[in-house]
């Protein structure tokens, strides 16, 4: 009997439908699309926020740079200005005592110097007056602006102002009565006393006037504030008024006498000196003085006319420089008198007798009795006149006699026998020459 053979079951997969697949698919593409758009905005935040940080730090950086750049160019504006301040202040203080020396220097020669004492040269001590208004009264107060910092308009500024123009109109009204000073003196006539006051307390009571008006009125400009332009016609009225009448008229008329002075020549109608003799020294020493005047005059007086003109009608004349010009003028004009001999010789002697009575000797002393007779010898030098004339007789006592006791020969003792020589021999003539024997 055959048995019979069995198979497996066979399994048939499960029928998945079309609609089934189609949401498979969709739903994986959905999640895949998802998946790759929340990657990429997360990605792009992330780029975003390393270029806003770039952004933020670059910002940052450059804002760095530029405070380190201000801050840099302000410490060397900061800089720039203290060393410009520096530079201004040894400026003003040698100025100032350059001027202060000179004047007082040419003061002192007029004093001291024969050739030089005379009653016209107090016109001279007040121009040098003038000057030293500006350099003791004007650039110490510049000075102590600079030390303390003080912005424009300064605390002094109107004081120095007011300095610097009643000067300037003082120096501009005594330049006429200098030139016709010299004029008379060249002439042959002399100015009295009187009048020589006269004309300087005229120079400084007109200066102070007009300073004054100025001031007070308000007409002409300082160098502490600005006026407008252009100018009002009360302003125009009276710089051309004072400006014309009192500061240029005054300077030609200066000019002008002394050129006709040096041109007239040898003493005028006075004192006339014929062509074949040689002029006397005193009249070749006015020349020579009338000659520094008129360059002081050229010098100075443009100066001092150009600060006036440049303060009534620049608009900032510390900026300008026009400031600067009556300061020039002021310390110029005793250092131009140099020129003039008397005046160069008197500055040297007085600059010698400072030096000397300044100085300080370090050198060993010697002993005492050497030091005595030196002092006595040193005397003696300066007492002796410097016409005498010394012969040695006895070199072992040294004796000495003068040519100023010639005439008073010392009496011979009576137990010393001179001996006789041949000069003694001879017979004496009659007319008393006295011979000495020596």
């Amino acid at each position: 009997m055959s048995a019979a053979v069995t198979s497996p079951p066979t399994t048939f997969p499960v029928e998945v439908t079309s609609s089934e697949v189609l949401s498979w698919m969709t739903e994986t593409a959905l999640r895949v699309g998802v998946a790759g758009v929340v990657g990429g905005d997360q990605d792009l935040l992330l780029q975003q926020q390393q270029q806003q940080q770039e952004e933020e730090g670059g910002q940052q950086q450059h804002h760095t740079q530029l405070e380190r750049r201000n801050s840099s160019g302000q410490q060397e504006g900061v800089e720039q200005q203290h060393w410009n301040r520096l530079g201004m202040l040894l400026l003003v203080s040698t100025l100032a005592a350059l001027g202060t020396l000179g004047n007082i220097f040419a003061i002192a020669a007029v004093m001291t110097e024969d050739h030089l004492k005379k009653k016209g040269n107090v016109l001279v001590v007040n121009v040098m007056l003038a000057g030293l208004v500006v350099s003791v009264g004007v650039l110490p107060s510049w000075v102590v602006s600079l030390l303390a910092g003080w912005a424009h308009p300064t605390p002094v500024c109107c004081a120095s102002w007011l300095l610097t123009t009643l000067a300037a109109h003082a120096a501009l009204l005594t330049l006429p009565s200098l030139a016709w000073e010299n004029s008379a003196r060249v002439a042959g006539r002399s100015v009295g006393i009187a009048a020589l006051a006269v004309m300087v307390g005229v120079s400084w009571v007109a200066a102070g006037i007009i300073t004054f008006t100025q001031w007070v009125t308000g007409l002409a400009p300082v160098h502490c504030t600005h006026l407008p332009f252009p100018r009002p016609t009360a302003h125009t009225a009276f710089t051309s008024g004072v400006g014309v009448a009192l500061v240029v008229v005054p300077l030609v008329i200066a000019l002008s006498i002394h050129l006709h002075t040096l041109l007239a020549g040898r003493g005028g109608n006075r004192r006339p000196v014929p062509p074949t003799m040689k002029p006397p020294q005193a009249l070749t020493r006015d020349l020579a003085l009338t000659g520094t005047n008129l360059v002081v005059t050229a010098a100075a007086g443009g100066c001092w006319v150009a600060g006036l003109a440049g303060d009534w009608w620049a608009d900032d004349p510390l900026r300008t420089g026009v400031a600067w010009l009556p300061i020039v003028a002021a310390t110029a004009s005793s250092f131009i008198y140099a020129a003039h001999k008397p005046f160069r010789e008197a500055y040297v002697q007085l600059f010698h007798y400072c030096c000397c009575k300044t100085s300080v000797s370090l050198s060993r002393r010697g002993r005492s009795g050497d030091a005595a007779a030196a002092a006595a010898a040193a005397a003696a030098a300066a007492a002796r006149p410097a016409s005498d004339v010394r012969v040695h007789i006895i070199p072992g006592y040294n004796m000495y006699t003068t040519a100023a006791a010639r005439d008073h020969r010392p009496p011979a003792h009576a137990h010393v026998k001179a001996p006789r020589s041949k000069e003694s021999r001879r017979p004496k003539h009659h007319h008393k020459k006295d011979v000495y024997e020596l």
